[in-house]
């Protein structure tokens, strides 16, 4: 197999992953915040993360030396991924139905191609936004009933779901010279230790005073299993994708979540997928091919 072939089958293994690891996610949060307080669990979920970077930085020998001049840099990000991105996701899925995250965060592709190109991160070109189109028309299919729901009364709602995509889009698109410079795992563990450092004046006191008589052994694995493999991981796995691939091709990985999460909640719950699932699903990776597989990969900034 050639080299680039290869580097080609390993980003696509990544993405893979990363879709898999937030696909699950949204099962395994949903089983911890029906009986604990989300406040309590954005808490565990990012003290677990931290953990899990800081045994991964440990095993993998890495050391990060952090320059004075990108110290607000980290703080910025940190405060977009976890405080921003976290609590006004929290507070807007209590206002808006629930299907309504999962429509608005699939703009996040296009959202991060804007502000990259805007950054002077990467540039427009055609197969970018043909390749974000089709994913999001894929998504579209899915909830092609729920299109129509969106009404006043969720507009609160929706519009801090809009501020967490934004903010996770903005994340993105800002982290590529960062990623560059110090490593994508070096990156992550600062990222998300000083967002956990953020995000505690907002999250102790309701998790100080949270009701656990309902959690049992499935809330805890569940909270584990967010902060491991999606505070820990997947985060992780996001920037080095992003250090490798442009923040566009890296956003599109976000149009796969829908439909693999009820693909998911088939195989786990046995709720039968409608032919939406599979046209969605289609067209979705479609998308993310000609995003990934026709666009290549490119590591220096403002590339095409």
């Amino acid at each position: 197999m050639k080299k680039g072939n290869n580097n080609k089958f390993i980003i696509f293994l990544a993405i893979f992953a990363v879709s898999l690891f937030f696909s699950l996610t949204h099962i395994a949060a949903k089983e911890a915040v029906m009986k604990l307080s989300p406040w309590a669990v954005a808490m565990f979920r990012f003290i677990t993360g931290s953990l899990t970077l800081f045994i991964l930085m440990k095993l993998t020998g890495k050391r990060v030396e952090l320059q004075p001049v990108d110290r607000w840099r980290f703080v910025t990000l940190a405060f977009l991924a976890v405080p921003v991105n976290q609590i006004t996701f929290l507070m807007g899925i209590h206002y808006t139905p629930a299907s309504h995250p999962a429509l608005m965060y699939a703009t996040t592709p296009a959202w991060v191609l804007l502000l990259a190109v805007w950054l002077r991160v990467e540039k427009l070109r055609w197969w970018k936004w043909a390749g974000i189109v089709l994913a999001m028309i894929g998504v579209a299919i899915l909830f092609a009933g729920e299109l129509l729901s969106f009404r006043r009364e969720n507009i609160f709602g929706d519009l801090l779901i809009l501020v967490a995509v934004l903010s996770w889009s903005l994340y993105t698109a800002l982290g590529k010279p960062i990623v560059e410079r110090y490593g994508s795992l070096e990156t992550t563990f600062l990222v998300i230790t000083f967002g956990m450092f953020l995000y505690l004046p907002f999250g102790l006191i309701p998790a100080l005073r949270a009701d656990y008589s309902q959690t049992d052994t499935t809330v805890w694995l569940a909270i584990l299993y967010i902060g491991v493999f999606a505070s820990g991981v997947a985060y992780y796995l996001w920037y080095w994708l992003l250090e490798r691939i442009r923040p566009s091709q890296v956003a599109i990985v976000t149009c796969t979540q829908p439909p693999f999460t009820a693909l998911l909640a088939w195989l786990i719950f046995g709720t039968v997928p409608t032919y939406h699932l599979l046209f969605s699903g289609l067209i979705v990776l479609t998308g993310v091919f000609l995003m990934v597989g026709y666009g290549g990969t490119k590591r220096g900034i403002g590339e095409a």
